[in-house]
């Protein structure tokens, strides 16, 4: 969008504003594809549901029903900001272009903020807790000890025992979860070895002998490969269960990200001749069903 002097300022924020915007849906993200969102309407959500709910039985003679387990764990919403001024003389000097460019950046930097504290929390989880009030990634007591905390280095063998160790996961009922893990995330430093392990077509051998392995690869195209910079330890893995309803990580969306200005009758601008352009949004994380995650914390 073309803005001329005659514009100032009644398009120049909408033209901005639709800048902010479309690159903000163009900026790509993956945060989406670890954690569920949920509608907040308040300042802080509690989700006492996160414990099982009651299995099916015949219906002989009344309904019979089920409390859910009485975990308390809360999300409190925080709000985030992102503020640039504009020195009015620039829009004197026709630098749309540069202050558009300038927006735009500030919209890639606002979507990029979810992959940092969604993944943040990811890596987090050693020793953040969750809802049942024990680490996020450790031993959990529901129905048996069970344990999604793994040690082993990223290979064929200690993947093959997580997705089983997974798979085994019960509720607090003691009935199989019937997790299924279908995504692998790393750091950019294990990209490589894990892209290896998960489509290659024989069966990867890690110490590339003479007597290597020529037997298919049972990995391969079992698991989808998300590859982030914003896990900060280079050894870490995580596997994760992303058809569950509920997925390892939450993300409370309380108020999308709004775009708003303080232009020339501002007093900003009167007194110091600048103009604000921010955004503005309220949202947080926090862990959610353990059982759809399982870490390994290298040393």
């Amino acid at each position: 969008m073309t803005l001329v002097k005659s514009d100032i300022p009644q398009l120049l924020t909408a033209g901005l504003k639709t800048a902010f915007f479309q690159t903000f849906g163009e900026t790509p993200a993956q945060w989406d594809k670890i954690a569920t969102q949920i509608v907040s309407d308040k300042d802080t959500e509690q989700y006492a549901w996160l414990g099982a709910l009651p299995g099916l039985r015949e219906f002989v003679d009344e309904r019979q029903p089920g409390d859910l387990k009485p975990y308390s764990y809360a999300i409190k919403n925080r709000t985030w900001e992102s503020t640039i001024s504009i020195d009015r003389t620039a829009l004197e000097d026709d630098q749309y272009g540069q202050i558009a460019l300038r927006i735009r950046q500030m919209a890639g930097v606002a979507k990029q903020h979810l992959d940092t504290i969604v993944f943040g929390l990811l890596a987090s989880g050693f020793s953040g807790s969750g809802y049942d009030g024990v680490p996020f990634f450790g031993t959990h007591t529901q129905g048996s000890a069970q344990n999604n905390k793994g040690t082993d280095v990223l290979s064929s063998a200690s993947l093959q025992a997580a997705i089983t160790a997974m798979m085994r996961f019960t509720d607090d009922q003691g009935r199989p979860a019937a997790v299924r893990p279908d995504i692998l995330v790393v750091p950019p430093e294990l990209y490589w070895e894990a892209s290896t392990l998960l489509n290659s077509a024989l069966y990867p051998d890690p110490l590339a002998t003479a007597n290597q392995d020529l037997s298919a690869n049972p990995l391969q195209g079992l698991l989808t490969l998300v590859t982030t910079p914003y896990l900060a330890d280079s050894s870490d893995w995580f596997l994760l269960d992303t058809k569950r309803v509920v997925r390892a990580v939450v993300l409370q969306m309380r108020k999308p990200f709004e775009f708003e200005a303080l232009e020339g009758s501002s007093e900003n601008g009167f007194l110091r001749d600048q103009y604000l352009y921010g955004v503005r949004a309220r949202y947080n994380v926090g862990f959610g069903d353990w059982r759809a995650a399982f870490g390994a914390q290298v040393a």
